[in-house]
């Protein structure tokens, strides 16, 4: 068997679909494609691409790696209409990218290059609407106009890959005759109520590659991979998406930005913060460091002259808050208790910013209480007031869970339309 990740995003990734990444102008991802290619290998990947938005920049990075090809993410539009759709396309050329570029405001145009051209392509998470604009109508006519679509995609909320195989798979031919009718709109391949489905991860991080993957028959090259995919005979793997997993791909962007960003005015500090945010995402108390890290930090201070910013008040300060509070018995023994048995990198990180946070809120709502019951009205909103920056802690998962929640009323009414019952989870 041959497996591809044919959904994944690197640093040259366009500007970001996420809301809370443009109004912070974040990057859509900080992943490096060459990494990425170690990683999609490690992870047991015989084929490798990189489907960023409207751009193969990051697919050239690797062209000269065995058994890569060229693919991206092609953002699309029904016509008279702002409807915004994801066509994933793969195994193109860089004078096909441009052909691309010139159509691709039309999906019906586009749909036409992409046949005539032979090249194979599928409707990115075809339930998700990417600029809220999707209706039945417009799923009416992706299953008139296309073949493949992702079946699971494993960056957005795993109900929504369940329901769109579930949707294409009660599909007949008396459903494709009448959404023809209706939209004079005739398919464009044989058998249209009989869809394939295919698998990517859709991850911006680095951080979940491979978490949902294609698999064919064994392939010897890209081409003979894409035959494959082409003609059907293949299959989905891996799992879909939670809330956390888009939640701990925002932290990882955000650190990213940070350090990006501020590398030079975090000073000696930054390596310190590194360690600590990565112990973060592991789901592991930040502040716990073996004799061996902590001698790493004071040589790197050292050799970089600059040992005595380790020791300012303000880095001290800090460092005995954050460490006093993890080092407690209490603590380690709530955080022992939250994260026994989970083994999930991104749910550790959830239960422990979700325990720490409402430990310190609480705390500081405490104060206030105490300072206005003693008619201390300034420093009791003083003490209301560092409430506020616990709550940064959490901003992405209120964001993941907001985002990622299908709207089950929606989903409903799609269904009803499309196939006059609504599925029962």
């Amino acid at each position: 068997m041959s497996r591809c990740d044919l959904h994944i995003h690197s640093r040259y990734s366009a500007r970001s679909e996420e809301w809370l990444f443009r109004r912070f102008d974040f990057p859509d991802s900080y992943s490096d494609p060459k990494t990425l290619y170690e990683q999609l290998v490690g992870h047991g990947m015989d084929h490798v691409t990189i489907t960023d938005h409207d751009t193969i920049e990051g697919c050239l990075q690797i062209a000269d790696l065995p058994r890569t090809f060229i693919s991206e993410q092609v953002t699309t539009y029904f016509p008279h209409d702002t409807c915004k759709l994801h066509i994933l396309v793969w195994g193109i050329s860089e004078q096909q990218h441009r052909d691309i570029e010139a159509v691709r405001d039309n999906i019906i145009e586009l749909q036409r290059y992409l046949q005539m051209a032979q090249v194979t392509h599928a409707v990115a998470h075809p339930l998700y609407s990417v600029n809220g604009k999707l209706e039945a109508c417009h799923l009416e006519q992706l299953i008139l106009l296309f073949k493949h679509f992702e079946g699971i995609n494993g960056l957005r909320d795993a109900l929504l890959s369940d329901l769109a195989q579930t949707l294409f798979e009660q599909l007949t031919p008396d459903k494709i005759d009448a959404f023809a009718n209706c939209h004079n709109l005739a398919p464009t391949h044989a058998e249209p109520w009989k869809k394939v489905f295919v698998g990517g991860s859709d991850d911006h991080g680095g951080q979940f590659v491979a978490s949902a993957f294609t698999e064919t028959p064994a392939a010897d090259s890209a081409e003979r991979f894409l035959e494959f995919v082409r003609s059907g005979d293949c299959s989905v793997r891996g799992y879909g998406g939670t809330p956390l997993i888009l939640s701990h791909g925002f932290y990882n962007t955000v650190a990213c930005f940070i350090q990006d960003r501020f590398h030079e005015k975090l000073g000696p500090g930054a390596a310190l913060l590194e360690k600590m945010f990565s112990r973060f995402m592991e789901g592991r108390a930040p502040t716990e460091f073996t004799l061996k890290e902590k001698t790493e930090f004071i040589v790197q201070g050292v050799l970089s002259g600059k040992i005595f910013e380790f020791v300012k008040p303000a880095n001290v300060s800090l460092w005995n808050e954050l460490s006093g509070y993890f080092a407690r018995p209490e603590v380690k023994a709530k955080l022992a208790a939250h994260l026994d048995k989970v083994s999930e990198p991104e749910r550790r990180t959830f239960l422990m910013a979700n325990m720490v946070a409402e430990q310190l809120a609480f705390r500081f709502f405490n104060k206030f209480v105490q300072q206005i019951g003693s008619g201390n009205m300034v420093e009791s909103m003083q003490a209301l007031s560092a409430i506020a920056p616990i709550l940064v802690i959490l901003t992405p998962y209120i964001y993941g869970f907001h985002s990622q929640a299908p709207s089950r009323k929606w989903l409903r009414s799609i269904f009803k339309e499309l196939t006059g019952t609504v599925p029962i989870a």
